[in-house]
């Protein structure tokens, strides 16, 4: 059976903390900011499909065709804001 060695003091404990390298760090950060970007992305399409929609309604259109341009409009602005942070962000 195999034990692993817990830290004796908060000077080996800090010594642990120390060893994850600052890509490690950055590839952590990246990771939740990337998550909340797909977030952001669903939310900003929903939001103008939701206000396309609106104005279908008010138009008392046949056709959704404002739903769907406006849907079309914000997916495309929350992905060009996407690879924009991500380019940013390297590899």
């Amino acid at each position: 059976m195999m034990t692993t060695k817990e830290p004796e003091s908060n000077s080996e404990r800090s010594d642990l903390s120390k060893s994850e390298s600052p890509t490690e760090k950055k590839a952590n950060r990246n990771w939740v900011r990337f998550a909340g970007m797909g977030i952001e992305l669903a939310g900003t399409t929903l939001l103008f499909t939701a206000v396309g929609y609106w104005i279908d309604d008010w138009r008392d259109a046949d056709r959704p065709f404002v739903t769907a341009g406006a849907m079309l409009v914000g997916f495309s602005l929350a992905m060009t804001r996407f690879i924009i942070v991500a380019v940013k962000a390297g590899p």
